[in-house]
């Protein structure tokens, strides 16, 4: 009799570890489901970032292709300040100017100002309206 009291208690007791032991899987299950789900979330994150940057890039690369065929020679630079150079000395406005050479209104000025540094010469300033 006492020895079947020690079997059953020793039963409960085993019962009672494999319950508890089962909770910890399904915790741990739980733990897992979430890890994966960010770690989805991550891929997935990863994945637009890429994208996005690689788009960014290639972007980036068309533009300068395309700016760099649009440079001017040196020579055709030449001529627009000249150009530019002789309009401001007939009166002609910064914003006439400009929209003649289909430049900015602070191109315009650069380059006038541009055109005085290595000589020393003042252009007649274009008026500003």
């Amino acid at each position: 009799m006492v020895m079947m009291g020690v079997v059953v208690v020793g039963i409960v007791v085993l019962t009672g570890l494999q319950v508890v032991q089962i909770r910890g899987m399904l915790y741990q299950q739980q733990a897992v489901a979430r890890m994966t789900d960010r770690v989805d979330q991550l891929r997935a994150a990863m994945a637009l970032l890429t994208d996005t940057t690689e788009t960014g890039f290639r972007d980036i690369a068309m533009e300068v292709g395309r700016s760099a065929a649009a440079v001017p020679a040196p020579k055709a630079r030449a001529q627009v300040a000249r150009r530019i150079t002789g309009a401001a000395r007939r009166g002609r406005t910064v914003r006439e100017i400009a929209a003649s050479e289909k430049m900015s209104e602070g191109e315009v000025r650069l380059r006038m100002t541009l055109a005085e540094a290595p000589t020393g010469r003042k252009v007649r300033r274009a008026p500003v309206q």
